[in-house]
């Protein structure tokens, strides 16, 4: 199908096309009868000669070189100019060139000067208007693909931190012969499978991104002392609601990583996912201490990737605030 699809955005298809539909339009429009006959189309074809110097004059030349790039004051007289150009072109053609040519037919060129003129026009803003639509289509997909690969860059920004300290927090179990190494080992695995393999989708089950969200929040809690309240709500229906992927994970992984550190019996974490018409998220948690290298950049990246994937996922259709007072960070955020 993308091969197909290539082969009809190919030049060397669509302009041939153009051309053999033009040289029947011509052909028809002059034909000396209702049948379209032989000498019709022979006429359409050296009519054709000035059409092509024209359409390809104005692609190669005064499009590139003068209208994209803006110099419109320089673009129009030099369209006046082809056009006259392509006026000569056209009486020279049936004034030197048919009588060269080995055929009984006598033609002669089309004198209606008014009717030439703009039929020559049509032809020159039909391939201006079909060269910058497909300029502009052009960027589209461009534009798309750059957005594309930033959601993805964007998705995969779970910080790498956290699974360094996953490992760690897993190495000590081991060590100490818990009965929870095993199972936490199963949570970081589900966890990485889903960032790595079942995140390629815009938006995904809304009760597989809870799913993971419990095991992301059980993972992040071995970093935490124990004395550390750590509370995760689910209200309303999930069933058949989507959401985009790993949406809520860096907001929870900051609230982690800031909330808790230094800070042993008051460090606490709310989160709150509330499912209905929308979908709302709030998680409000207590600010630890914030060293000088982190002074007065609260949230850091996390923040700015989640309000960058909302505003190429949900565009004017969600709300991102953030509430902070000297000892609480809260974030509230809804999907309409």
């Amino acid at each position: 199908m993308r091969k197909l699809q290539q082969i009809i955005n190919s030049k060397w298809i669509q302009h041939p096309v153009f051309w053999v539909l033009s040289v029947y339009a011509i052909g028809n429009y002059f034909a000396i009868s209702n049948l379209l006959k032989f000498i019709d189309f022979f006429y359409s074809l050296l009519f054709h000669i000035p059409l092509l110097f024209l359409v390809y004059v104005n692609l190669l030349i005064l499009v590139p070189k003068l209208l994209k790039k803006g110099k419109y004051h320089f673009y129009i007289p030099a369209v006046a100019l082809l056009l006259l150009v392509t006026y000569g072109v056209h009486e020279l053609t049936f004034e030197l060139i048919l009588p060269a040519l080995p055929t009984e037919y006598y033609m002669v060129s089309f004198t209606d000067a008014e009717v030439l003129i703009t039929i020559f026009i049509i032809y020159l803003v039909l391939s201006t208007l079909l060269t910058l639509s497909k300029s502009w289509y052009k960027l589209q997909q461009v534009e798309k693909e750059k957005l594309s690969i930033e959601l993805n860059s964007l998705k995969t920004q779970v910080n790498p931190h956290f699974l360094f300290n996953s490992l760690n927090s897993i190495y000590s179990l081991a060590l100490a012969k818990s009965e929870r190494t095993a199972e936490t080992v199963l949570e970081l695995s589900n966890l990485l499978r889903y960032m790595l393999y079942e995140v390629g989708e815009e938006k995904v089950d809304i009760e597989k991104e809870v799913e993971m969200i419990e095991n992301y929040i059980e993972l992040q809690k071995l970093r935490a002392d124990d004395s550390t309240k750590v509370h995760f709500e689910v209200q309303g229906n999930l069933k058949d609601k989507k959401v985009a992927p790993l949406l809520f994970f860096p907001l929870i992984e900051n609230a982690f990583k800031h909330g808790v550190k230094g800070v042993s019996e008051s460090a606490f974490i709310e989160m709150t996912l509330n499912v209905g018409k929308g979908i709302e998220f709030n998680i409000i948690n207590n600010k630890g201490k914030v060293d000088d290298l982190e002074q007065g950049k609260y949230g850091g990246i996390g923040l700015e990737n989640v309000r960058r994937r909302l505003e190429l996922i949900y565009p004017k259709s969600h709300e991102f605030e953030i509430a902070e007072t000297e000892k609480v960070f809260e974030v509230k955020l809804k999907l309409k």
